[in-house]
């Protein structure tokens, strides 16, 4: 008897709990609940669809993105793409030459994602055609937003007609957003379970707490980014560069020309020899067989892209607004304009070991010799110097052979070079302890230790 009621009360306790709890359970507000076709689902449904321009470099297209792995033909080379990181090796084949066609072929059939998701197989470049033709074009403004992601997970409460909280539905990634979004025609009501997390552009998280705030921040965030809809895949690798990082690059050494293309011709050789040196006041000095060059020079950032302005009066090739398109190991930049292409190279050297291989590369002349504020370059004509791995250094013209020593020393942070010829004439005038002002790969510029008059200055270059 006892355990029969024991199990009733048990029993109404438990029905009058669950039923009370129900009854706590208000239906959303409108200001709470996703509607099919508001303003503010279909932005959600843009920021969740599937971006296909980061394969552009394959398919020229930005609302169709082709699943991995895929085999393609770059310049006649046969490359297997297993992941988007080997979207690069088909720039790097690209980027070998300016001056032959880039062509790429397809190993069909492949599969093709749209931006609602949707897997088609493709069994040919008719087929896929079909799809290129239904995207926007380069740069043009598409459907889809990336100026801005959802941070998951993202809770989302089904409510049926009886304002019951039926389930809770955990949002992972995107494609999971973007179908639920599809389907909420079929549940009475949907509500996002605030508060949620997106993440800007530019790194920055904004905490959301209801769909208002969500509205605001997707249509303030969509312009504001470059969404690299393009075709040239990469095209941000300085995707973490800075106005500040890179003016601190620039200042930080001297540079030359590796490259200088400009309205279709090629103009590396006429400027190879040139050093641009640019200076903290926005001053750009450029350094050419003793004569010097003025500029100025400015880095901004427009429009999320880094901009490089450089104007030379005497060198209109070089004076243009240059996109930063790329910075390499800390030791070239590469800076573009349309079709133009200019690429310097750092070359100051400040180790020992890097020195001593320079020197002992080749042959080099006496360029300039400055001996107490008198020019003496005249004394060295047709003399050319062979820098031996022994450190031992052998001048001649031809006719008359100075042996003499030589060595690099590194000492309190600096670089010098000393230079013995036993007193012969006329080397027994650069018998010194010279300070290194400047390394080139074909340049060394010095003056003698501790002269601060600068009255004496020796320059040596390669032959």
């Amino acid at each position: 008897m006892f355990t029969k009621s024991f199990l009733l009360s048990f029993l109404l306790i438990v029905l009058l709990g669950c039923q009370n709890e129900l009854t706590e359970i208000t239906e959303p507000s409108e200001n709470e609940v996703l509607k099919s076709n508001s303003n503010v689902t279909n932005l959600i449904k843009r920021v969740a669809a599937k971006d296909g321009s980061k394969d552009n470099i394959i398919d020229f297209a930005n609302c169709i993105h082709i699943t991995l792995p895929i085999t393609v033909m770059a310049n006649g080379f046969e490359i297997l793409i297993k992941y988007e990181s080997d979207y690069e090796l088909i720039e790097k084949i690209f980027d070998k030459s300016d001056s032959d066609t880039d062509t790429l072929k397809i190993i069909f059939p492949i599969e093709i994602v749209l931006n609602n998701y949707i897997k088609i197989k493709v069994d040919n470049e008719a087929e896929l055609k079909k799809f290129k033709d239904e995207c926007k074009g380069e740069n043009e403004i598409d459907d889809d937003i990336e100026c801005l992601d959802f941070l998951y997970p993202i809770n989302l409460s089904i409510y049926d007609a009886s304002n019951q909280l039926a389930k809770v539905i955990i949002i992972e990634n995107d494609e999971q957003f973007y179908k639920y979004i599809e389907t909420i025609g079929n549940y009475d009501f949907v509500q996002i379970n605030f508060p949620i997390q997106v993440i800007l552009y530019d790194g920055t998280k904004k905490n959301i707490d209801n769909l208002i705030s969500l509205e605001n921040i997707i249509n303030e965030s969509k312009d504001l980014c470059d969404e690299d809809d393009d075709n040239d895949f990469d095209d941000d690798d300085c995707i973490d560069c800075t106005t500040v990082k890179t003016i601190t690059l620039l200042l930080s050494c001297s540079w030359v020309v590796d490259k200088i293309k400009t309205n279709g011709t090629d103009f590396t050789e006429l400027y190879s020899k040139h050093e641009f040196i640019f200076q903290e006041n926005g001053i750009l000095k450029v350094m050419y067989n003793f004569n010097t060059l003025s500029g100025t020079w400015n880095v901004v950032n427009d429009n999320e892209k880094i901009i490089v302005k450089i104007a030379i009066p005497d060198l209109p090739q070089f004076s243009s607004n240059w996109i930063l398109y790329e910075i390499e190991d800390g030791n070239e930049i590469d800076l573009r304009n349309g079709e133009n292409r200019l690429e310097f190279e750092k070359t100051c050297i400040s180790k020992k070991n890097d020195v001593i291989n320079i020197l002992n590369d080749g042959f080099w002349k006496i360029a300039y010799l400055k001996d107490s504020g008198e020019i003496k370059t005249s004394l060295y004509a047709n003399f050319k110097l062979d820098f031996k791995v022994d450190y031992t250094v052998i001048a001649t013209n031809g006719t008359t052979i100075i042996d003499g020593n030589w060595q690099v020393i590194y000492d309190s942070g600096e670089l010098s070079l000393i230079l013995e010829f036993n007193e012969v004439h006329p080397f027994d005038q650069i018998e010194d302890t010279w300070l290194i002002t400047n390394v080139l790969i074909n340049k060394l510029e010095m003056v003698e230790d501790h002269d601060t008059s600068n009255d004496n200055i020796l320059i040596f270059e390669k032959i």
